[in-house]
């Protein structure tokens, strides 16, 4: 494995962003493996830095060349086309000689894939914004809807007036605040003694029993 030197390293950068060479290509152009360039960027900081900065150079020389590619393609333009012909040397037949030159111009029209390609790209864009768009109005209408419940006064259910005149009167003391369940209990076990003729014979002959003996 190769040992890190400078002048090396600086080559490796050039030809990354004036050659736009790959990584495979720069192997070869400097006889150094892959593995040999992948350690000299992990091991040393600035190399990769200066690595960095030559890739990024050569992907905007990239984008630029294939921007300048689709405006020609996208443009009407006249293409000439050169023809030569030539016949054998009537002094040497072993030689040919020049006979004429035809010269054609074609208009060539834009290229209708690239239109498409271009169209299609713009309506990407467009969809992905609008899609951001109203995510972003979803997350607001979402908030509104939040700070709204939140500042909302609460609903304070309507009372019977049974209700407030009981708790009116348990507040000044006037009847005990079991008054009432007391009172419907004690009417329900007097049905419940009246309708159970047997627990009225007994105490009935109990009754009596008990005034005899005295």
């Amino acid at each position: 494995m190769s040992k890190y030197n400078e002048t090396l390293a600086k080559r490796i950068t050039t030809l990354i962003a004036d050659e736009l060479c790959s990584v495979s290509d720069i192997c070869k152009a400097t006889g150094i493996s892959r593995n040999t360039f992948y350690k000299w960027k992990r091991e040393n900081p600035s190399f990769s830095e200066e690595i960095e900065d030559a890739m990024e150079y050569r992907g905007e020389v990239l984008l630029s060349m294939a921007y300048s590619s689709i405006k020609e393609r996208l443009e009407r333009h006249t293409v000439t086309e050169e023809k030569d012909t030539y016949i054998p040397d009537e002094m040497d037949s072993g030689n040919l000689k020049f006979k004429s030159r035809i010269i054609r111009k074609k208009e060539s029209l834009p290229d209708l894939r690239t239109i498409k390609m271009v169209l299609d790209r713009a309506d990407h864009k467009l969809k992905m914004k609008n899609e951001k768009l109203k995510m972003k109005n979803d997350g607001q209408e979402e908030n509104r809807k939040i700070v709204e419940a939140k500042t909302e006064a609460p609903e304070i259910p309507e009372k019977s007036m049974n209700d407030t005149d009981r708790e009116q009167a348990v507040a000044d003391n006037k009847i005990p605040a079991d008054t009432k369940n007391t009172s419907v209990k004690n009417i329900k076990n007097s049905i419940k003694i009246l309708s159970d003729k047997g627990y009225c014979k007994s105490h009935r002959k109990r009754k009596y029993s008990i005034k005899e003996t005295t």
